[in-house]
């Protein structure tokens, strides 16, 4: 109860800095105030543009997430119990994270079309953290219960889903938790190159464009609040998820 208290009254002195700054500034295109950024979400939210904007933006941001995350995991598999493989793979992750995201939105614009290059950017970005920490559940398994299946002659599809995947779960979660976070803004960055029909990103590039910095407040606010919405639901789920597993370790 403290901490939530405490949590909310940070945001409520945030908000208040921002209202005085953008008092002192005095200069609406600079910094709105707190209060006109809300009115001009409010007028956004009457126009059907700003549900479609959402429903395709989260369309790009949700399917890029899970493909990455069902690639990931398949690969990572492999590779965290294949060396060989895993070093094959190396050099292709290696230049996933050194390249700067902006050159993969230019590629996936060249590539893919308007609509798919922000989808594809979200996937490639998503895609390492995940990778990573399945091979990392895949080594830290217990070798012992390893051995112990393979006395008693379990078959590998048991010894994976009773073995491997109870010890890389909490890794992939913790993955998918890193991946996740990220995907708004690269999925929506990538939006506002490619600058598809309907999505956030074009919103806030036609608001730049026009100069109406309460719309790009707007918009960001609402890039936030989506984020910190699907963070805390997928939070709750494998917290969930955590609580089950320990229950039936112990009875």
């Amino acid at each position: 109860m403290k901490k939530s208290l405490l949590k909310s009254s940070a945001i409520v002195i945030w908000l208040l800095v921002w209202h005085f700054l953008a008092l002192i500034i005095n200069k609406e295109l600079i910094l709105p105030s707190p209060y006109i950024t809300f009115i001009r979400l409010t007028e956004l939210m009457k126009h059907s543009n700003f549900y479609w904007a959402l429903l395709y933006s989260l369309g790009r941001i949700i399917g890029g997430f899970l493909l990455a995350v069902l690639v990931a995991f398949i690969l990572g598999v492999f590779a965290g119990l294949n060396e060989t493989f895993e070093i094959l793979l190396s050099p292709f992750i290696t230049v996933i994270r050194s390249t700067p995201v902006m050159s993969f939105i230019i590629l996936a614009i060249i590539w893919f079309s308007y609509n798919l290059a922000p989808l594809a950017v979200n996937f490639i970005m998503c895609f390492p953290p995940i990778y990573d920490n399945v091979i990392k559940g895949i080594k830290n398994t217990d070798r012992k219960l390893i051995n112990m299946a393979r006395v008693y002659k379990v078959s590998k599809f048991n010894v994976f889903k009773g073995v491997y995947l109870g010890s890389l779960m909490p890794f992939l979660s913790s993955g998918m938790n890193t991946a996740l976070g990220s995907s708004f803004r690269v999925a929506v960055a990538a939006e506002v190159l490619a600058n598809p029909k309907f999505g956030i990103g074009t919103k806030l590039l036609v608001a730049k464009i026009n100069l109406d910095t309460a719309e790009v407040f707007a918009w960001t606010f609402v890039i936030l609040l989506l984020s910190y919405l699907f963070e805390y639901i997928f939070k709750k789920i494998t917290e969930g998820k955590h609580i089950n597993v320990e229950n039936r370790k112990t009875y």
